[in-house]
This record gives C-alpha cells, structure tokens and sequence, in this order.
C-alpha cells in the first residue's frame, strides 16, 4: 500500500516552510483584517476566524528554502503547493471546539474521531482533502512516497467509506512540530499505518 506519509522531498518541505509575520504595508484598497498575531507569508489575504484561532495557537515554520532532491524551482513549486493545503490545515483545526483546543494545549496530544465531528468540522476535513488533492493531482517524485489523495489512501488502510473508524491525532512531537495524524482502527481494534502532515510549532 502506497503509504501516507509526506517524505522526502516533501518531508524536507515539511520541516522547512517558510514563515514569518506580515510587514506592516500602507494599504491602496479596502482595510485588510486586523489581528493580534503574526501570520505566515503564506496565509490568505482574508484569514477565516477558524484560521486566525489556529494562529493564536502555532507557531510557524521560519523560512527557509526548501531542501530538497529536486531542482531549486521544482522544489519551490511543491513547497507553494504545501503552503496552499496549510490553509485548509489550519482552518480545521481552528473549526475544533474550545474545550478541544484547550485540551490539545495543556496535554500537547488531542484524539478525536472523525464520527465525532460535527457537520461544520467534518466539511472542514474534506475540505482538506480536497484541496490537498487539487494540488498534487499528477504531482510524482522518484524521491516521494506521497498520495495525491488522502481518501484512497485512508480506504486502502482499513477506513470506512464514512470515515467512522478513522481517529485524528493533534500530536505535538519532542521537537516542537506539531502534526495531524489520521488512523484507520482495523477489525482487531488496532490502529492502522500513520498518516501524517506537519502543521507548524507550538
């Protein structure tokens, strides 16, 4: 089974996004939103509130290049590509409840099941996965082990159609970084392989 994991060029992609908070500008249009927080040169122009709360709790990545097997501008393309599925990352970790984003804060790992979202959450998630799969339709490495489409990978490790068996871990590892992890809970009541996409530092 081809294994979710971002590796490779798009692990090194992973750990090196580049980040930083905006430089003060004198706007020509229309006021842009005020926050109390740094954005990444990445965020969008009009940041939802989901993903403004996500910026009150990470960190993000400091910019570097990406390092990476392929050429410098090959590399910079998947590295744009991975900035624009952060989005949709972000916006449905800020689409958790209070009590759950606190919880992830003080123990730094929150479980939850995907038959536990509510309608608004789950959209979130496969809005994700949408834009996860739009961006990296066709996109092939020699050097990658990575699935364009977090779906058939999830189904192909033991999920459910409706995703009821799959449990979402917020992890915050020894390094800081923190990563989403999705498992599929298999007939033995095991969970299946890791499937893992960094989301920035706590």
């Amino acid at each position: 089974m081809k294994a979710m994991v971002v590796c490779c060029a798009l692990g090194a992609v992973l750990t090196a996004m580049g980040c930083g908070g905006r430089s003060a500008q004198k706007p020509s249009g229309p006021m842009p939103v005020q926050t109390s927080v740094p954005l990444p040169v990445w965020a969008p122009a009009s940041p939802s509130p989901e993903f403004l709360r996500a910026a009150r709790v990470f960190r993000t990545w400091v910019d570097e290049p990406a390092v990476t097997d392929e050429p410098e501008l090959a590399g910079r393309a998947l590295q744009i590509r991975f900035h624009r599925t952060l989005v949709p990352a972000w916006e449905f970790f800020g689409s958790l409840t209070d009590e759950q984003i606190e919880r992830f804060r003080s123990t730094k790992d929150l479980r939850i099941q995907v038959k536990d979202l509510t309608d608004k959450q789950r959209a979130a998630l496969y809005h994700f996965f949408d834009v996860w799969r739009q961006e990296f339709k066709g996109v092939s490495s020699p050097n990658t082990d990575f699935s364009e489409d977090w779906l058939v990978d999830l189904y192909k490790a033991g999920a459910k159609e409706d995703l009821s068996n799959v449990q979402i871990q917020f992890l915050v590892r020894g390094s800081g970084r923190v990563a989403m992890i999705l498992r599929a809970r298999q007939p033995d009541g095991s969970l299946g392989p890791r499937c893992p996409v960094g989301l920035g530092d706590i």
